[in-house]
């Protein structure tokens, strides 16, 4: 492989990893800490909910373009870049005795999503992080 290939090939990770940051970051941000919090303690994984068309473009060209990354979405990752990012929602979710273990789960919806999103599989029916039933509702 050339220089200059080597060179751009490198260049892409750091980008891929921002694009799914951001994602994350985002959408955590959407959220009143309030309703952070009562998930935490329900261990409601959607929190994020249905995805909004636009959520859903971006989550499938992020996956279709970066969808390597997505194994980055580790709870450890996750939360440093909250930390960084967000400290007051890392707070609320380091403080919770269940927190970390709530945060695996948002994460397995988030890639599950965007891996169906991606090859337009059953995760992808109803534009939604949740289940969806038999008619294609989420659950």
């Amino acid at each position: 492989m050339s220089k200059i290939k080597k060179f751009v090939a490198g260049a892409l990770v750091p980008a891929g990893l921002e694009v799914v940051r951001g994602y994350v970051v985002r959408r955590v941000r959407e959220v009143p800490p309030d309703d952070l919090l009562s998930a935490i303690e329900r261990g409601d994984a959607d929190l994020l909910g249905k995805l909004s068309e636009r959520d859903r473009r971006i989550l499938e060209l992020a996956a279709r373009r970066f969808g390597k990354y997505l194994d980055y979405l580790t709870v450890e990752n996750v939360f440093r870049w909250l930390a960084e990012d967000l400290p007051f929602y890392a707070g609320i979710i380091y403080g919770h005795p269940n927190g970390l273990k709530w945060l695996g789960s948002v994460l397995d919806q988030i890639k599950s999503c965007a891996r169906g999103l991606a090859s337009r599989g059953p995760a992808a029916q109803g534009l939604s992080l949740l289940p969806v039933d038999e008619k294609g509702q989420g659950q």
